[in-house]
């Protein structure tokens, strides 16, 4: 009786004090907005105009700040200023929702700031019960394929006046004809509001055309202005799509072309056979492409390699497949080389590489692939890659984070619509994987092919972004998917001190090849989680910032952890683990003397996770003759600080209590000696004898 009445007390401090640290922050986006639009505006300095005197001197005269104009989407084609009255900025809005106070004069000085821009949108949220600020959409810069798969750029958008009149001619007619053809059967309410959406979406799609948006870039500038701040709150409930579905997923190809698909492949004759039959299996309705296919082996042994010639001999060339070619040559692995050689032995306009264990489920996919890829502006090309037996995603796009490329979505269901859409339809990234990558073999040669000196890890990540650098833009066609046989689970071996030194290697070279995206991606914003999940983190969320986050006090475990039970319900992620040099002043920072960095997520799968204290531990790993594994009894434990995260709660809605599930770490430098540490988590029930532990595939390496 007295041990339930302790339990029952001590459950109840905790929860109250979990509630009470919860409430504090749970407004914390609401706060942050807030908070945003009570600063002043920056200024821009004015642009100026020289002008030269009856005298000859040159004299410089300061333009005037133009005038913005508000117009509803309903009344985009009742602008009448007179068109030589130039010096005007024109915000169109949608009626569902009204501009930030702080809006027109945050556009104004930007279009003053960025002259090289004619036409700039903005990010948005939604105004929530009590008007609280929620659902925040912080969106990519200029995206065109996003853009023709639906109308992402949502609720506002600007324009220069001169540039609204130059392309006014084609855009009159166009949205005339749509203000008339309504459909009836709506309510009048709605039928204004679907008029007025497609009105403004035509303008939007003449300025953009006047803009040359849907052309290949002139490298990194983007043609397309982005405010990455929310300026406009749309209405409780209202779908940032305006309830508009995504475009058609059926594409027409610009002509008749030829692919050839690439697919490296060792000791896996009958994973081989499976991608070769669903290929041909899901070809047949493609009469406008013909494909070939070279396979390239790095070392098959002699019954394997018989066992390849067999299968690929019973194939039969039908539904488009012209030959399939065998190559053999016994070579160190470097996927870079494998693929450039088969790009050097195929003759297809197109090249599509592909990994063996990919198998195709549905016709229409390489269809639909080839049309992107020969829109003159796309440059890479993949699809949504689905693991089997599941509706969990394995790839639906690459986004460049601090800690490099990360899988977004990865092991997420793809039953649900994540992120505003992001796995639907068609989205540019700055990166697809090589699994399934289609490129026109023109733009493969531009930047040379696959970089060799990345020969296992990053080489496609590497090649996407010396793509973006050409100025092409990269997609994903989530509106198709391959199942992707890849293992669900990562074992021990991944932490071989080899293969992590040779993974972090390759990450370093990744990423002082491209110096400048360091933390920098278009297409993600900086506002969004860095690890596989995406939702909107505020900056500074809670938020101690991490020079002011104390260095964590190491407990040293000489023997290990007793009395303590691992358990797979104690999940752990890591976000970013590495020296606070790297993160805080990038790839280039010299030595580590700031110490280390770990940042990331956890919690207890079933538990109330409000009775749980959670202690970081690291141990150090050693290369066994048949993988690795912990080097010594000794573990490292650190206090955590803890940090509110707000998107592990909607990820995990089945739960309780994993509001605040972050955790931060800072490792003073000399702490820990050279080597690699596994990271794990530890978690304390305060209300009973209760204690997990559970290691994950993440190292931190130790200089």
């Amino acid at each position: 009786m007295l041990k339930s009445f302790v339990k029952t007390v001590l459950t109840s401090t905790r929860t109250t004090k979990y509630n009470k640290t919860v409430k504090a922050k749970s407004s914390a986006y609401d706060k942050w907005q807030h908070g945003v639009e009570k600063q002043p505006v920056l200024m821009a300095e004015a642009p100026v105009k020289y002008e030269t005197t009856d005298t000859g001197e040159v004299v410089p005269h300061k333009l005037p700040e133009p005038t913005v104009k508000v117009v509803p989407y309903g009344k985009v084609w009742d602008i009448t200023d007179a068109k030589n009255d130039e010096n005007v900025v024109y915000i169109f809005v949608s009626p569902k929702g009204k501009l930030t106070k702080r809006a027109p004069e945050v556009i104004k000085q930007y279009f003053i700031a960025h002259p090289e821009h004619n036409v700039v949108y903005g990010d948005e949220d939604e105004i929530g019960k009590g008007g609280k600020y929620i659902h925040p959409y912080f969106k990519p810069d200029w995206s065109p394929d996003s853009y023709l798969n639906a109308f992402y750029i949502g609720s506002f958008f600007a324009c220069r006046a001169a540039t609204f009149h130059a392309s006014s001619p084609e855009y009159d007619s166009a949205v005339r004809m749509l203000g008339g053809t309504a459909n009836k059967k709506n309510s009048p309410e709605q039928v204004g509001l679907e008029a007025s959406l497609l009105s403004a979406d035509v303008l939007f799609c003449m300025l953009a055309i006047h803009e040359h948006a849907f052309a290949k870039r002139t490298g990194l500038e983007f043609p397309i202005g982005h405010i990455r701040e929310i300026l406009y709150h749309r209405n409780a409930e209202q779908d940032v799509f305006y309830g508009r579905n995504f475009h058609p997923s059926r594409h027409m190809l610009l002509k008749p072309t030829t692919v050839s698909i690439i697919i490296p492949s060792k000791d896996h004759p009958e994973v081989l056979r499976q991608c070769l039959e669903s290929i041909v299996e899901t070809t047949g309705g493609e009469p406008n492409i013909t494909y070939d296919i070279v396979v390239l082996d790095n070392g098959s042994d002699a019954k394997n390699r018989v066992r390849y010639g067999v299968f690929i001999g019973k194939i039969p060339k039908k539904n488009g497949l012209t030959k399939i070619q065998y190559l053999y040559k016994l070579s160190e692995f470097n996927f870079s080389e494998m693929c450039n050689k088969g790009a050097k032995n195929s003759l297809g306009e197109y090249l599509l590489f592909l990994n063996d264990d990919i198998e195709a489920t549905k016709e229409g996919w390489l269809r639909e692939m080839v049309a992107q890829a020969q829109l003159k502006h796309v440059g890479c090309v993949g699809a949504k890659l689905i693991y089997p037996d599941t509706d969990l995603i394995q790839h639906c796009g690459i986004a460049n984070v601090r800690r490099g490329p990360v899988h977004k979505l990865q092991k997420m269901h793809d039953n649900k619509n994540h992120y505003f859409g992001y796995n639907r339809g068609i989205h540019n990234f700055i990166g697809v994987t090589a699994a399934c990558m289609m490129i026109s073999r023109a733009k493969f040669a531009s930047v040379g092919g696959f970089p060799e000196i990345l020969k296992v890890a990053f080489n496609d990540v590497d090649f996407c972004y010396s793509i973006h650098e050409k100025g092409y833009y990269n997609v994903c066609c989530n509106h198709v998917s391959l199942k992707h046989h890849e293992s669900l689970s990562r074992g021990l071996d991944n932490m071989d001190p080899k293969k992590l030194e040779r993974l972090g290697r390759e990450g370093d070279t990744l990423m002082k090849r491209h110096a400048h995206l360091y933390n920098v991606d278009p297409f993600y914003s900086p506002h969004l989680t860095e690890d596989e999940t995406i939702a909107a983190i505020i900056p500074r969320e809670d938020y101690t910032a991490v020079e002011d986050i104390p260095y964590a006090k190491a407990t040293i475990h000489e023997k290990g952890l007793k009395g303590i039970r691992e358990d797979q319900c104690l999940r752990v992620g890591c976000e970013y683990n590495g020296t606070l040099d790297n993160w805080l002043y990038g790839v280039n920072a010299e030595g580590n003397e700031e110490g280390y960095y770990l940042k990331g997520y956890s919690f207890v799968i079933g538990s109330d996770n409000a009775l749980f204290e959670k202690r970081l531990l690291l141990r150090l790993v050693e290369r066994y003759q048949d993988g690795a594994g912990p080097a010594g009894p000794r573990v490292y434990s650190f206090p955590i600080y803890t940090w509110y995260r707000p998107d592990i709660r909607v990820r995990l809605q089945d739960q309780v209590n994993v509001d605040l599930t972050g955790y931060k770490v800072k490792i003073r430098k000399g702490v820990l000696t050279p080597g690699y540490y596994q990271i794990g988590m530890m978690a304390i029930d305060k209300t009973s004898r209760l204690k997990l532990v559970n290691w994950v595939p993440n190292i931190l390496n130790v200089h």
